[in-house]
C-alpha cells in the first residue's frame, strides 16, 4: 500500500514542480528518489539500471532526429526561410487563419510519417512569425502545436504510420487502416474542435489584453517593414526545403525500414538542400553549432522523464496498479478505456500504456466477440487521452523549445490533448453501435 501511495505522490510532486518551473531532470530525479524509498526497491539499482536503461534508449534511439530537427529548424529560421513562409502564408491567407494554418500544417507533416520531435523543431521559427503577425500569446503555441500530431496522427486517423497505430495490429491481426469510417469521423470531430478551441482562446487572449512577446533566443521580422521583407528569401525558395523534408521520407518509407531510419534520411537530406540553398545567408558552423546544442538540450530534458518512466514501469507497487485495473469488473471496452488512461497518466506515454493492457488483455479482448477492427481503433484512441500529462515526452518538448512555462501553457494542452480526444470516444461508439466502423 506503501508502493502505491508513493506512486500516486511521485507523479503529483512531478506534475508540482514542473508548474514551479523546476528542471526537468531535478524533478525526475527527486519524483524517482520518492518511488524507490517507498517500493523499497534497491537505490543504486534502480538508478544505474531501470532509471538509466530507459534514459539512454530514449537518448540513443531519438539523438540524431533531436540533433537534425534542431538543426533544420535553425538553418530555417537564419535563412530567413520560415519568415517568408509565415509571410507568405499570411498574405495569402489572413492573419485571422493563422490557428487553421498551423493545424493543417501540423497534420500534414504529422499524417506525412513526421514525429513530433521534428516538427517541433521545425514549426517552432514559422510559428512564431506567424504568431507575431496574428499578435497571438507564446502560451497557446505548445498545445496548439501538439493537438494534431499528438492525437490525429498518433492513434485516430487510419493509415497513420505511428507506433500506436501499430501496435494493436499484431494483438487484433488488423492494418494500420482498420475501422476506417470511425477513424475519419473522430478525426474531423478532433479537428474542428480543437480549431474551434484555440480561435476561442485567442479572442479570449485578445479580450484580456494579452499579446505576443518574443523570447530571448527569437529572431523575428517586422513584415510591415519593407526593407526587412525583401532581404527575405523568395516564397518559392523557401518553401523548397519543407518540400524535400516531406516528399524524401514518403519515398524512403517505402524503402527502408524501421520508419525512424527513414525519417532520419529525409531530415539529413532536408539539412543538406537547406545549407546548399541558403549558405550565402547563413553562417554554417555557428548555425550547425546552434542547433546541435539546442537539440541534445532538448534531449536531455526529455530523456530525463523518460528515465523517470523507467523507474515507474519497475517499482512492484505499480505492477500491482495495474493488475488491480486489468481486475476491474467493468464492460470490455469501459475497461479499456479506463484501464489503459490511469496507465498513460501515470507513465506519461501511451505507447506504454498501450502496450501494458494489450499484452495484460488482448487476448481477452478478441475472445469478447466485438469486431477486432473497432478493438484496434478504440483502443489506440483511448491511448490518445491521459498520456497528455506535464510529464509526457511531447508536452516537455513543445514547452522546452518554446521556452515557456508548463503553468501558463498546461490549461491549453490539456483541453486540446485530453479532453477533446476523449469527447471524441463518444461518435465513435456511436459509429460502433449502429454497426458503421
Amino acid at each position: 500500500m506503501l508502493g502505491v501511495i508513493g506512486i500516486i505522490l511521485a507523479v503529483a510532486l512531478v506534475i508540482f514542480l514542473i508548474f514551479r518551473g523546476w528542471h526537468m531532470a531535478i524533478v525526475s530525479v527527486v519524483a524517482s528518489v520518492l518511488i524507490v524509498l517507498t517500493s523499497g526497491m534497491d537505490i543504486w539499482k534502480s538508478f544505474s539500471e531501470y532509471f538509466a536503461v530507459s534514459f539512454r534508449n530514449f537518448a540513443g534511439t531519438w539523438f540524431l532526429m533531436f540533433a537534425l530537427g534542431a538543426i533544420f529548424g535553425k538553418l530555417m529560421e537564419e535563412s530567413g526561410a520560415s519568415s517568408a513562409i509565415a509571410n507568405a502564408v499570411v498574405r495569402a491567407l489572413g492573419k485571422k487563419r493563422v490557428i487553421l494554418i498551423v493545424l493543417v500544417t501540423t497534420l500534414i507533416l504529422s499524417y506525412g510519417g513526421i514525429g513530433v520531435f521534428v516538427i517541433a523543431f521545425t514549426m517552432y521559427p514559422i510559428c512564431m512569425a506567424l504568431f507575431k503577425e496574428a499578435d497571438l500569446p507564446k502560451k497557446i503555441f505548445p498545445g496548439l502545436l501538439l493537438a494534431i500530431p499528438a492525437t490525429i496522427s498518433m492513434s485516430v486517423a487510419p493509415g497513420v504510420p505511428a507506433v500506436q497505430n501499430m501496435i494493436p495490429t499484431e494483438t487484433f491481426g488488423t492494418n494500420i487502416y482498420a475501422a476506417p469510417i470511425v477513424g475519419i469521423v473522430s478525426s474531423v470531430f478532433i479537428f474542428i474542435l480543437d480549431y474551434l478551441f484555440y480561435t476561442w482562446a485567442a479572442k479570449r487572449c485578445a479580450a484580456r489584453g494579452e499579446h505576443f512577446v518574443a523570447g530571448l533566443n527569437d529572431s523575428i521580422i517586422d513584415f510591415s517593414d519593407p526593407e526587412a521583407v525583401k532581404k527575405l528569401p523568395s516564397a518559392g525558395l523557401a518553401f523548397v526545403p519543407i518540400i524535400v523534408l516531406i516528399g524524401s521520407i514518403f519515398i524512403f518509407q517505402v524503402f527502408v525500414k524501421p520508419s525512424n531510419f527513414a525519417v532520419v534520411l529525409g531530415m539529413i537530406l532536408a539539412v543538406l538542400v537547406t545549407a546548399g540553398m541558403f549558405r550565402t545567408r547563413i553562417k554554417l558552423k555557428q548555425a550547425f553549432g546552434s542547433g546541435t546544442a539546442n537539440g541534445l538540450g532538448a534531449l536531455m530534458v526529455t530523456s530525463s522523464i523518460m528515465g523517470f518512466g523507467g523507474i515507474v514501469n519497475a517499482a512492484p507497487a505499480f505492477q500491482d496498479c495495474v493488475e488491480w485495473l486489468l481486475g476491474l469488473q467493468m464492460s470490455p471496452l469501459l475497461m479499456a478505456f479506463v484501464s489503459i488512461n490511469i496507465i498513460c497518466a501515470i507513465t506519461g506515454s501511451s505507447s506504454g500504456g498501450l502496450n501494458i493492457f494489450l499484452q495484460a488483455l488482448g487476448d481477452y479482448m478478441l475472445q469478447t466477440g466485438i469486431n477486432p477492427e473497432f478493438l484496434h481503433r478504440w483502443t489506440g484512441m483511448c491511448s490518445a487521452g491521459l498520456d497528455a500529462m506535464p510529464h509526457a515526452s511531447g508536452v516537455v518538448l513543445a514547452n522546452d523549445v518554446a521556452k515557456t512555462q508548463m503553468i501558463d501553457t498546461y490549461k491549453y494542452t490539456f483541453v486540446s490533448q485530453c479532453f477533446i480526444p476523449i469527447l471524441a470516444l463518444i461518435p465513435a461508439i456511436l459509429l460502433y453501435m449502429v454497426g458503421l466502423i
